[in-house]
């Protein structure tokens, strides 16, 4: 008898009668032994796995099905009516960039190169069908910054020129004045300056001027979503307590109203590792209706679902002892899945955005 078992097997194409029977025959080994670990087998277009008597294949659109009776079955879960805003994830392939829509492939997706260079950079996430990007110029740490709009891909626009430059970083606009700061950040439409960790310029804008957080008040450790599209930069402070050294208050700046949003939270960290617990405790999704923030808060005991625009909120999960883990993310729909590990046992969330209405955790019934 095996147990604990988990693989990676190179098979035919799922949808050849090899694989079939093969699949096939690795069930009645499970059904024979009792296997209890989980078998994971890749092709070209799909992940198959075998867990716990049950055969389920991904494909490359995020679709998932069940092998029932030896055919294919869908296994998609009804889902709440609500409105998803198409948002991309835009990575570096191929001296260019993929944008791509939640965590897999499909006809929505775009691959784009440059007509002429080769890109280095370019903005992490799109909510506007935008990417802006960088390319190389003449010299070391020289670059061209252009955006693309990914449904009309052959005619790229070029905001200005980028150069760093003795610890700095410098942005001369077409035709402008050339504007400096220690860090830059891409967003679908624009470059943002960081000239330190209070005070920013954001280009394209009718009126470029630096803006100045209020007092107190940083960039946070990470900006996560598209700025272009919330119109919100993610900030935060330190307030320490006496027991809890490492406590910082969470908000949001309006780039529009230059204003701190009436909503909100507190986090707390361990000094030292701020950035890194940071990118593992909190998660940001733009959505239709606002950003939603999953969060992990009140000392490590809740997790929280927040649309930071409307201050409309719910605790996801609670625990006194405290929650050692949480996890958030987009699947090939655009639903927002949320897992928390509590206590021993790992419990989710189906949809954030309906359980934030509605108050589900599962999914709606069919």
């Amino acid at each position: 008898m095996f147990f604990g078992i988990s693989a990676s097997i190179p098979f035919a194409r799922v949808g050849s009668a090899s694989a079939g029977t093969k699949i096939r025959a690795i069930c009645s080994v499970m059904a024979a032994t009792t296997l209890s670990g989980c078998v994971t087998m890749a092709t070209e277009d799909s992940i198959v796995r075998v867990r716990d008597g049950q055969v389920t294949r991904t494909d490359v659109t995020g679709a998932q099905q069940v092998l029932k009776s030896g055919e294919w079955k869908s296994a998609a879960l009804p889902e709440a009516k609500i409105e998803r805003l198409p948002v991309w994830y835009v990575t570096m392939e191929n001296s260019g960039v993929k944008a791509w829509r939640y965590g897999y492939q499909s006809e929505q997706n775009y691959r784009y190169i440059d007509p002429l260079s080769p890109i280095v950079d370019a903005s992490a996430f799109s909510a506007t069908g935008w990417v802006t990007y960088l390319v190389k110029g003449d010299g070391v740490r020289d670059f061209e910054v252009r955006r693309v709009n990914l449904n009309q891909p052959e005619a790229p626009q070029s905001l200005g020129h980028l150069q760093g430059v003795r610890g700095e970083w410098r942005f001369t606009p077409a035709g402008g004045q050339t504007m400096a700061g220690f860090e830059y950040h891409l967003t679908s439409k624009g470059i943002f300056l960081f000239r330190n960790a209070s005070a920013f310029t954001y280009i394209p804008s009718n009126t470029i001027a630096a803006r100045l957080l209020p007092e107190g008040w940083k960039l946070a450790w990470h900006q996560k979503g598209d700025a272009e599209a919330s119109r919100l930069l993610i900030v935060t402070r330190h307030a320490p307590r006496s027991l809890d050294p490492g406590r910082h208050q969470v908000g949001f700046y309006d780039i529009n109203t230059s204003r701190i949003l009436p909503e909100t939270f507190e986090m707390s960290f361990i000094p030292g590792s701020e950035s890194a617990q940071f990118h593992n405790r909190f998660y940001y999704f733009d959505t239709a209706k606002g950003p939603l923030t999953i969060s992990l808060e009140d000392g490590l005991k809740q997790v929280v679902v927040r649309n930071v625009r409307t201050g409309s909120k719910r605790v996801a999960f609670e625990r006194a002892a405290g929650i050692s883990r949480i996890k958030a993310e987009q699947t090939a729909t655009g639903r927002i899945l949320i897992e928390a590990a509590v206590g021993f046992s790992d419990e989710r969330i189906y949809d954030a955005e309906d359980f934030l209405g509605s108050g589900h955790r599962t999914p709606p019934a069919p």
